[in-house]
């Protein structure tokens, strides 16, 4: 993992509150596009910082958490269901 990805982990919790089903980029460290497409988030970056490589990611929604968290306990032979809830 490089920087922007270990800053990406440390803010994921932030991330997915904020920006659930868009697409991030992520220079030096820093949040430097959102958008609708991982290939727009990528050009925004690229634009500001083209001689970087920006980390750019899909934030997933409240569905695709469960779902990823529901497979995570079903692939570790645990039958118990994650439910979300809005608070």
């Amino acid at each position: 993992m490089d920087k922007n990805d270990l800053w990406i982990v440390e803010y994921f919790s932030e991330i997915v509150t904020k920006y659930p089903g868009k697409a991030i980029a992520v220079v030096n460290e820093q949040l430097m596009a959102i958008g609708d497409s991982e290939v727009e988030g990528e050009l925004v970056a690229k634009e500001k910082y083209p001689d970087k490589i920006p980390s750019v990611l899909t934030v997933p929604g409240e569905e695709d958490m469960a779902c990823l968290l529901n497979s995570w306990f079903a692939s570790n032979n645990d039958t118990r269901k994650v439910a979300f809830q809005k608070i």
